[in-house]
């Protein structure tokens, strides 16, 4: 089993994978903010950096990206520059995680990552649901600067 194998490689020293990766994760949306402490908490097979999208820090680290896009889906930046989004982005951190890297992998295939496409759409549309509710509707196009007075 694939898993196994790249478990043990990493317990042996033998691991050849990569390095570790940056999640960029919309600081702004409770959702997001949740699922990066849930992420953190667990352990990992590589390290993993978090780093809010569309700051000037995530800006100065990658100036290639669409920092705007940044805040609309999950990004993540592998340590070789390798750029994750989306449904792509969802099954990276996932395989990150020992416990469900086996689902991450039977996910990965062809066939599969299109209900992982359609997961992570549906992921996406209740956060900006939430976030519209939170701060009114500048979230359609996640131009928020100021949460709305009650």
């Amino acid at each position: 089993m694939l898993s196994f194998e790249l478990v043990s490689a990493k317990l042996d020293g033998d691991w050849r994978g990569p390095s570790g990766f940056t999640v960029l994760y919309d600081q702004r949306c409770p959702l997001c903010r949740r699922l990066r402490g849930w992420l953190a908490a667990e352990p990992t097979l590589v390290p993993i950096q978090f780093l809010a999208a569309a700051t000037p820090e995530a800006m100065a680290r990658y100036p290639a990206l669409d920092h705007q896009r940044t805040t609309t889906v999950l990004t993540v930046v592998a340590a070789d520059g390798a750029v994750y989004e989306a449904e792509r982005a969802w099954l990276v951190c996932a395989w990150a995680l020992p416990t469900w890297q086996p689902l991450a992998e039977h996910l990965g295939t062809r066939h599969r990552l299109l209900l992982v496409k359609a997961a992570a759409r549906l992921v996406d549309r209740h956060r900006h649901a939430t976030m519209r509710k939170l701060y009114g509707p500048s979230c359609d196009t996640c131009q928020i600067s100021q949460p709305r007075s009650s």
